[in-house]
């Protein structure tokens, strides 16, 4: 500790700025030479929890003449953290990093709240990371109203001056190269100078597609850009900028997306894709993608996605896995194949042994995989058969069904059978030898990827019910060059956990691979 302590205090101050707030201050108990380290350093966050203030009836109604802020935890956290610095340090110690978020914001907070801002501004460092956020919550739920819905959807709104304006001076900052905003309005100068700023994300900004365009127009060293929900931009031009990272989340009024590719390597998309020709993401450009995400709000994709095909890392999400197996992305005929696709991540439910075709048809378009990761989200029971279900097997956890393998023994699979001809026999005995006329074993036999090319193989969240199973048995089986599989486990009873151990391994083909659990 002696040793530490010989360090500057700036030094010192950088070391605790990689610390959480509330924990880099409990440092000033340790020692005289600690008491004001706190003031020296540069990142300041904090942060309340989503829905903390939902309950909180007696601050709005009952002290509403005193305007009392809903928030004087964090507000006064974070002056307490702003003022220490020039009371201990002796001096405005230049910042780096400056985060808040709040679970609701109110136009009573909003002179605090430009107190902060602006001093940011003034006492910032060569550079500057900003992440304001005014609301706290899902950006999207998926085609149900959300919490938001209540607040932004709402005419007139729930309170007047809902949301925040930021201060202007907040456009002539020259140092500032991260800004994060989250549901306030942009309130724009006519002359805008953030030269250099290079990573924007915007979520629930209120304003026209003009400010939008306006904004983005104005970074010219932009390379990072993320958009969520935001329901006013219709359209939007970037082709003035060379992107390397674009993510488009929950913008579900957008129409046309203009993007200069040429250096694009990172593209993220949620949403409902329609069908409405109007609608293009139009990339220009010599294309060199190499990582794509696509998460679909509703669950079904009813439009192709041609920019994806030059991507070697693909993450699709869906409620239901290969739920996008009727679209054109996967037609049930054709030529069309990902040809540069190594790396391929799926999520979603696995609700029974019919997910097996959807996996078939989806890994017969991509020729040259050579890593599969599969996250399988649990499986909701109806609420019809809660009951019944927690009754038969004894267990209930948070509406999710416990399935047990004591209940299931190494014979499972027959429900696959009835839905693509597979006949399995008992794996107990040891009789691994299905018929090869079957129409599930043949067609993922012949699958060129598994045979020759796929390595990795990840079950992330296996419960090792039927239809999980069943993908499980038909990938390990048919994949001949097979180095490392990785199951991560769901929580269970130690007999449970071997048994799905003992199942993993035996229906792995290849006898040289390894087996990780976790």
């Amino acid at each position: 500790m002696e040793k530490i302590g010989s360090l500057p205090d700036d030094l010192l101050g950088h070391i605790l700025s990689f610390l959480p707030n509330n924990l880099a201050a409990r440092t000033a108990v340790l020692s005289r030479r600690w008491r004001y380290i706190f003031g020296y350093v540069h990142t300041i966050s904090f942060e309340e929890e989503e829905g903390e203030r939902e309950d909180d009836w007696i601050t709005m109604y009952f002290q509403a003449e005193e305007k009392k802020s809903m928030s004087w935890k964090l507000l006064d956290r974070m002056n307490a953290a702003l003022l220490c610095r020039r009371r201990c340090a002796g001096r405005h110690v230049p910042l780096r990093s400056f985060h808040f978020a709040c679970d609701s914001y109110h136009v009573w907070d909003r002179v605090i709240v430009d107190a902060w801002v602006t001093y940011v501004v003034c006492h910032s460092s060569q550079e500057l990371h900003l992440d304001l956020r005014f609301w706290i919550g899902p950006i999207c739920a998926g085609g149900e109203r959300d919490r938001l819905s209540t607040i932004v959807d709402s005419e007139p709104p729930v309170f007047p001056g809902r949301h925040y304006e930021l201060p202007r001076s907040l456009y002539s900052c020259v140092a500032l190269q991260t800004l994060c905003l989250s549901y306030c309005d942009l309130n724009l100068l006519e002359s805008i100078d953030l030269s250099l700023l290079k990573t924007m994300r915007l979520t629930g900004i209120h304003g026209s597609r003009s400010r939008i365009q306006r904004l983005i127009s104005s970074c010219p060293r932009l390379a990072d850009l993320t958009l969520e929900a935001l329901r006013q931009l219709k359209t939007l031009s970037l082709l003035d900028k060379r992107l390397r990272s674009f993510a488009l989340r929950c913008c579900h009024n957008v129409d046309n997306v203009a993007i200069d590719a040429s250096e694009l390597t990172t593209i993220a998309y949620r949403g409902a894709v329609s069908d409405d020709p109007s609608y293009t993401l139009s990339m220009h450009g010599s294309l060199a993608i190499t990582s794509c995400t696509v998460d679909f709000c509703s669950e079904e994709l009813i439009t192709s996605e041609e920019e994806f095909d030059s991507s070697t890392h693909l993450h699709l999400k869906f409620d239901r896995l290969g739920s996008c197996i009727d679209s054109d992305l996967f037609p049930a005929a054709g030529f069309r194949t990902f040809t540069n696709l190594r790396r391929l991540e799926l999520t979603g439910h696995v609700p029974d042994c019919g997910v097996a075709i959807a996996m078939r048809r989806i890994l017969e378009m991509t020729p040259n995989l050579e890593s599969l990761t599969l996250f399988l989200k649990p499986e909701k029971c109806n609420p019809t058969n809660c009951d019944s279900e927690s009754e038969s097997d004894g267990s209930s956890d948070s509406g999710y069904i416990s399935h047990s393998d004591d209940d299931d023994d190494d014979t499972d699979g027959d429900d696959y059978g009835s839905n693509i001809g597979y006949n399995s026999h008992s794996e107990e005995d040891g009789d691994d030898s299905e018929e090869d006329s079957s129409p599930g074993i043949a067609s993922f036999s012949a699958i060129r990827c598994l045979r020759r090319r796929v390595k990795e193989i990840n079950l992330v969240h296996y419960e090792g019910d039927d239809g999980q199973a069943t993908v499980a048995r038909l990938l390990l089986r048919n994949a001949l060059v097979l180095q490392c599989v990785c199951v991560v486990l769901t929580r269970g009873r130690i007999g449970m956990q071997m048994r799905k151990k003992r199942k993993i391994k035996r229906w792995m083909m290849s006898r040289s691979a390894k087996a990780v659990f976790l």
